[in-house]
């Protein structure tokens, strides 16, 4: 089945591109999730035009990840852990802790999806945090965690 894209999808291809897929994956996946669309006559000038605003949009998003990377990167965060006898620690902090201590210490606001933790934190500590805020673009934050009183 020849589909064209109208989003970027993971594996398969960019917005505007006109790719083979299998019948299945194209009725039953990416078409009612408008993701492609069939790939009919004059596809090709629909997908330049596709082609064309993605690139104006991904540039957009990448110029406003990279100011907000230097807003952000190496910066400090201090975040409160409960921690009981023999420094048990109750909890953990996790991406979502991460993203409101970020915009309520440096009124920076960033998407918790963006903070790239692979399982959430539960030492206390300085830990640096990578954050990936577009394809191309990473910043990290240093983050303290330490005793609630």
């Amino acid at each position: 089945m020849k589909i064209m894209l109208t989003k970027d999808v993971e594996n398969i291809g960019r917005a505007g591109e006109i790719k083979d897929v299998a019948d299945g994956f194209g009725r039953n996946y990416l078409i009612p999730r408008k993701l492609a669309v069939l790939a009919g006559r004059g596809a090709e000038g629909e997908a330049r035009r596709i082609k064309d605003a993605a690139a104006r949009r991904e540039s957009k998003e990448q110029e406003a990840a990279r100011e907000l990377a230097e807003e952000i990167d190496n910066k400090t965060v201090v975040v409160r852990l409960k921690v009981g006898a023999e420094d048990k620690v109750f909890g953990a902090i996790t991406s979502e802790d991460i993203a409101k201590a970020i915009k309520q210490q440096h009124q920076v606001e960033v998407d918790r999806r963006r903070i790239e933790l692979k399982e959430p934190l539960k030492q206390l500590g300085e830990h640096k945090v990578p954050l990936r805020l577009h394809r191309d673009v990473e910043a990290r934050v240093n983050l303290i965690i330490t005793r609630d009183r």
